[in-house]
């Protein structure tokens, strides 16, 4: 994995550090294997007391050695593949095999990896461990030991896996801090073997899922730290507003991530089709991150305020959440609408979508029954984005009262397949892309033509609201739910263009000629900051949870809250610092730029304690509002 996602120039920089990851990713390995072997030798001990049972010993051996190897060949196979799409070890997000349609992910996996190549590897290293066990146990009778031999060999054996499987002879055993090697990420996450990565996965599972009641004192005091005098906030009183209430469009786009969008040219390698237009003349953030790596988390930060992604199908899947966009919306006298050309029995958000205030959940089924035509082209994961938008379009036309929607995409998404219908713009494979994929040719123009496809519905649904009756009161926001699939990164300058998404805004005249705004495109933000801009150009003296977010276009920008947050990265107008491993802070490359330089500072305490803070924060807050607060 090194060889593969690291370049020599970029460890020649950091040799000592390599060297520290082998170190700890040896001490890893036989943490696990002293865990394994412990259980295996008790098991052996007992079994070599008798005839008949070291006959069985004999027997099984070759067969458990053989399985052992296999397993730990298909985990490290797996490991490698995640990385290489995730840009991180086993995580919480491996398990969303069983919380995503098991069937399409399964499909995915098929269709993107070499399953049968690696499976095959697997079994032929198994096999051979199996042969050599089987070859090593051959004929050898069970021999009695010199009880005094024996007691040492245990003794020793004892001492020698205990150690092991504690990593360590220090005081403290082997623990997920000590893969922390580097100021360079990518030897923080090869340092763990995937045994490792997934037991620290299952835990964060455990700590996903808890909620308890909060202290009062607890807030007051993460908000200290982080500069804020609350999470809430009030709209401006704006008598225009009150009178002429605009409907507000927001597409959640699948994939929509700037790294792919960096390839972007207009004649050459066209990724945004009829949107390209509109990213010209309307507001568009491009330093500017996703909340999270997948869209199920990124949705619950967005949409409903939570750190945990399994908030709609948890165990507070029955709780009414305050303050969500949805709630705010309702409250202001909107109908609320969610649109999806996806199953929306997914997460189970059909059914947790209404009880956060949303009045109507459309989704591929409605679409399939208004719009025969696409149910041909239903796919792994619904129909094609453009059916939603046209339904969209067509309650935008009818609707006698303001709408907040909320639409979610899925066709940019495993295994990338456009409409066949679709007559794309010219695309290719530049050098530029050629030099962050590993993918054959035909997948990477899948990957291109989906992304297109998916960029180009959307320009066509702005124009052709621009174009109607409602365009001149009606809002659209644009975004994606994280950063593309199947592209490499150079880290540490490539991390922030790794993890951002662009913020697009269409505001209608009027709205801005009756609202106070300021637009610098150079301003920093995250998905934090989505939902306090749409209030503030939407609602007029308006309560909200506003929690990190800000209004982007404030004629005076909130310097305590002017930066993006991803969970694995935190980005303001200086440059950028990773949420974990060594505290560093990498500036930018230019003050436009989202590529940094490749060698780190150290961040000052006051930022080191901001980072820690925030995650804090966010998750008090949804503890304040499903579990309440702790009394004296």
């Amino acid at each position: 994995m090194l060889q593969y996602f690291a370049s020599p120039e970029e460890l020649a920089k950091y040799s000592d550090d390599v060297i520290r990851m082998w170190s700890i990713g040896i001490r890893y390995d036989l943490r696990i294997a002293g865990m394994f072997m412990t259980l295996f030798y008790l098991v052996g001990l007992l079994l070599c007391s008798h005839r008949l049972s070291w006959r069985f010993l004999q027997v099984i051996t070759p067969t458990l050695m053989g399985l052992i190897v296999f397993t730990t060949a298909m985990v490290t196979i797996s490991n490698f593949y995640y990385y290489q799409t995730y840009h991180n070890h086993f995580d919480i997000f491996a398990f969303g095999l069983a919380d995503d349609d098991t069937k399409s992910v399964l499909l995915n996996i098929w269709q993107d990896y070499p399953v049968v190549k690696g499976v095959l590897a697997s079994l032929f290293l198994g096999y051979v461990s199996y042969r050599l066990a089987k070859h090593t146990l051959r004929d050898q009778p069970r021999k009695p030991w010199n009880l005094v031999v024996f007691i040492v060999y245990v003794l020793i054996a004892f001492i020698v896996l205990f150690l092991a499987a504690r990593g360590s002879v220090g005081t403290f055993p082997l623990r997920r801090g000590n893969a922390q090697v580097s100021e360079l990420l990518l030897l923080n996450k090869l340092s763990p073997n995937g045994f490792m990565a997934l037991d620290w996965a299952l835990k964060d599972k455990k700590m996903d899922a808890s909620f308890a009641p909060v202290s009062r004192e607890k807030g007051q005091e993460l908000k200290a730290i982080l500069g804020f005098d609350g999470i809430d906030a009030k709209t401006a009183p704006n008598t225009w507003l009150e009178s002429n209430k605009p409907n507000v469009v927001v597409s959640v786009m699948e994939s929509f991530g700037s790294n792919m969008l960096a390839f972007d040219h207009p004649e050459k390698n066209d990724l945004l089709g009829q949107l390209r237009g509109h990213f010209q003349e309307d507001f568009v953030f491009k330093r500017f991150l996703s909340e999270d790596n997948g869209t199920a988390p990124s949705l619950a930060a967005m949409l409903f305020h939570s750190p945990f992604e399994n908030i709609s199908h948890g165990s507070e899947q029955k709780t009414k959440l305050q303050g969500v966009p949805f709630n705010v919306y309702k409250n202001a006298g909107y109908k609320t609408v969610f649109i999806s050309p996806g199953n929306m029995a997914w997460r189970n958000l059909s059914t947790y979508l209404p009880l956060q205030d949303v009045d109507v959940v459309y989704d591929q089924n409605t679409l399939m029954g208004m719009y025969p035509e696409s149910e041909a082209e239903l796919g792994a994961w619904g129909v094609p984005d453009d059916y939603a938008y046209r339904l969209a379009e067509y309650l935008l036309s009818v609707s006698q009262e303001p709408l907040f929607i909320t639409i979610l995409t899925i066709t940019n998404h495993p295994p990338y397949e456009a409409p066949a219908r679709y007559e794309a713009y010219p695309y290719a494979i530049t050098p530029d892309v050629a030099a962050h994929t590993e993918d054959d040719a035909a997948a990477v123009n899948d990957l291109l033509k989906a992304y297109q496809y998916a960029a180009d519905a959307f320009g066509q649904f702005v124009t052709k609201v621009e174009q109607s009756d409602a365009g001149k009161n009606t809002i659209i926001a644009a975004t994606g739910d994280h950063q593309m699939r199947r592209l490499n990164a150079t880290y540490p300058v490539e991390q922030a263009l790794d993890r951002a998404v662009p913020f697009y805004l269409h505001v209608p005249k009027a709205i801005l000629e009756n609202t106070e705004w300021t637009y610098d495109p150079s301003r920093v933000g995250s998905h934090k900051d989505i939902f306090p801009t749409l209030y503030n150009v939407s609602l007029s003296d308006t309560e909200y949870r506003t929690l990190a977010g800000r209004n982007m276009l404030a004629p005076e920008d909130d310097k305590s809250r002017a930066f993006g947050y991803n969970v694995t990265l935190w980005i303001d107008e200086n440059g950028a610092y990773p949420m974990s491993g060594k505290a560093a802070f990498y500036p930018w490359e230019s003050t436009t730029s989202l590529r940094t330089s490749g060698d780190s500072e150290t961040p000052s305490e006051e930022q080191q304690s901001r980072q820690q803070a925030l995650p804090d924060l966010l998750r008090w807050q949804l503890n304040s509002q499903v579990r309440g607060f702790k009394t004296d």
